[in-house]
């Protein structure tokens, strides 16, 4: 008797037990008139657990707050970019006078339409910077640092107002170096066409930054008030890899706007390829601007005079012209009142939303595009998407407060394979930079671990495994854990090889209780009767795959012997057949000996089921693969004489 118990892979998407991803760093957004949202429970909801300390009053509707949270979503602090507040809506003891705003006659922190946020020092988990655009006439770039250490754990401003660049335009982007270790901010020079990336990595006052010449001249001219392109908003995609920069123009004639859509490399600071979204023109005047989760998408809302609308590009379709002509205007449900967007921001669950007035009052719903990372109509634009409660009259989307690569969408895994003994493949949902794999798998620490983008593992036991990635995923560092269940075999035996003669027959049984039954000559019933009578002298393989309620079947080959008993021969190359390459990708080569030609070929799948079928005549033949999904399937070759089973794994 040959018994072979086949280990069947079956996909087998795993259960999420615990999920570490990192980027819940944005989950507190406030806004003014005491607005709040909470999204630390990766969802939008109302915060209405206290009320925001406005020292400052806020007067200015175009006043709005950066804020950071820790890992797990819990508010560390906040600013208006004049003062600093605590987790606790405190004023920090030194958290006052930053350059991002002043107080103005009435006791008002006045900010105005300028740019300010915070990040963590890479090196230093206890502190985080705090960068701000100057308000008014002073064209300087500040940063501090805020030290959680310090007032019995409520933190401070250890260091206040120092200076980053002296003389920039109102344009400010952060994003994650491409190993992690430090961050790019981003700016821009007046009176000429130079992007500055300056890398933040926690290692001293001095940072030189890299200057790449490229796009549009931003002129400023204080005298009369009149500034070319110095004024408007700069996002990076949350990969880091697109950067756009929406600029403004004033001057006697008017305002008009351009958007130019950039590549950046997040590993060398450089920006390059411009392409320009929107041309000079008062009717197409983009304002507001936002990635997909995804990077797939950009979005951006233009600002007539009349109602704004929002317009979709597909940043995938290749060439500069394919992504300009993929343009695409969003439907936005009829209205009967002017409506302008007044802010733009994705948010960690993924939806982008959108503050607007309407009639010119400020609406108490924010916009939402659900699905940005689909195209239109599936992005489902709603114009009442999310009630803020009547206080949100007056409140403006923030455009350039959050670190996009804070975020990214979560890296994910899948494996195929969930028997003991299988080759178990795991694989990522995108392109990681490291990974570290921890398997769970104690009782084989020698091979508990992998650092490939797509490793292999076998267990060797059944059980539930607590399977790690640890990732650096376009500049975070993004872990995730989930179950793994590993299956039992099922068993099934065909009993001891027999012989028989000419004149006699055998019944093989392979046993009730099973939900399906596979024999190698297609039967399908519980038992299969060799009949000598109608067989040649040989040696003859029977082979069984039984499936029951487990995920795992099971396989076994009995030998018939008729009219011999010599045991096993050499194989008769007329007489044997090959599959190859194992595992297989987009083609499966079957070379079959002469006694082989003109037999019938059936692939069957995992469950049993026929997928292709053909006759060979050829002593090679190449099926196509092209129609199959990953997995285990068996490749039966059968003609009036002989039936034989072969399995093999397709993997792509």
């Amino acid at each position: 008797m040959r018994k072979h118990i086949f280990l069947i892979l079956f996909t087998v998407l795993m259960v999420s037990t615990k999920a570490q991803h990192f980027n819940l760093y944005t989950a507190h957004w406030y806004f003014a008139n005491n607005c709040a949202l909470d999204f630390s429970t990766y969802t939008s909801i109302i915060d209405t657990s206290t009320s925001i300390n406005f020292n400052s009053n806020s007067a200015s509707i175009n006043s709005f707050y950066s804020s950071i949270s820790d890992e797990q979503g819990s508010l560390l602090f906040y600013s208006d970019g004049y003062f600093v507040y605590n987790r606790f809506h405190q004023q920090m003891p030194n958290g006052w006078g930053l350059k991002g705003g002043y107080i103005g006659l009435y006791g008002d922190t006045i900010m105005g339409d300028k740019t300010h946020l915070i990040f963590q020092n890479p090196t230093n988990s206890q502190q985080y910077y705090h960068i701000v655009q100057a308000y008014n006439d002073d064209r300087k770039v500040y940063y501090s640092v805020i030290d959680m250490t310090l007032d019995n754990g409520k933190g401070d401003v250890l260091t206040k107002n120092k200076v980053l660049m002296d003389s920039a335009s109102y344009h400010l982007g952060v994003v994650k170096h491409t190993y992690g270790n430090c961050y790019w901010v981003v700016l821009h020079g007046l009176n000429n066409n130079k992007f500055y990336a300056f890398p933040f990595c926690g290692g001293g006052d001095t940072i030189q930054p890299v200057i790449s010449t490229v796009g549009l001249n931003y002129k400023f001219n204080i005298i009369g008030l009149a500034f070319v392109r110095s004024h408007g908003t700069m996002k990076f995609s949350s990969n880091g890899r697109k950067l756009v920069v929406q600029n403004t123009k004033i001057d006697e004639y008017g305002l008009d706007t351009i958007i130019q859509l950039f590549t950046f490399n997040a590993l060398t600071g450089v920006i390059s390829n411009p392409i320009t979204i929107t041309s000079n023109s008062s009717v197409e005047r983009g304002e507001f601007l936002e990635f997909s989760q995804d990077c797939s998408k950009f979005y951006y809302t233009n600002s007539p005079s009349g109602s704004s609308y929002i317009y979709q590009y597909n940043l995938q379709a290749g060439t500069p012209a394919n992504i300009l002509n993929s343009k695409v205007f969003i439907t936005i449900p009829a209205f009967t009142y002017q409506r302008r967007f007044h802010g733009m921001q994705l948010g960690i669950d993924g939806k982008i939303y959108l503050s607007k007035m309407e009639n010119y009052s400020y609406s108490h719903y924010l916009g939402v595009i659900h699905n940005p990372d689909s195209f239109m109509p599936a992005c489902t634009y709603a114009d009442s998407g999310f009630f803020m409660g009547t206080t949100m009259s007056g409140a403006r989307m923030p455009q350039q407060w959050i670190v996009p690569s804070y975020l990214q969408k979560h890296i994910d895994f899948e494996h195929i394979g969930a028997c003991v003994g299988d080759t178990v493949r795991f694989s990522l949902s995108d392109s990681v930079y490291t990974v570290l794999w921890d398997f769970g798998d104690t009782a084989n620490p020698t091979s508990n671990g992998s650092t490939l983008y797509k490793p292999t593992h076998v267990y060797s036991q059944p059980g539930s495994y607590l399977v790690e990635a640890a990732c650096l995923h376009y500049g975070m560092h993004d872990t995730v854990r989930k179950v793994v269940d590993i299956y039992p075999l099922t068993q099934v035996t065909l009993g001891p090889d027999v012989k028989i003669d000419s004149v006699s027959s055998v019944t093989l049984d392979a046993g009730s209780g099973y939900g399906a039954y596979l024999w190698s000559t297609g039967d399908t019933s519980q038992t299969l009767t060799v009949n000598g009578s109608v067989m040649a002298t040989g040696v003859y393989p029977y082979s069984i795959m039984v499936t029951d309620s487990g995920v795992c079947p099971g396989y076994d080959t009995v030998l018939v012997y008729v009219n011999t008993w010599v045991g096993f021969q050499e194989p008769d190359p007329e007489q044997s057949w090959e599959v190859f390459p194992n595992p297989a990708k987009d083609r499966l080569m079957v070379q079959i000996g002469a006694n082989w030609s003109g037999c019938e070929a059936a692939i069957y799948n995992a469950q049993g089921q026929v997928v292709h079928n053909q006759i060979l005549q050829n002593s090679t033949t190449s099926i196509s693969l092209d129609n199959l999904s990953s997995g285990v399937y068996f490749l039966r070759l059968s003609n009036d004489k002989r039936s034989e089973v072969k399995r093999f794994e397709i993997m792509r």
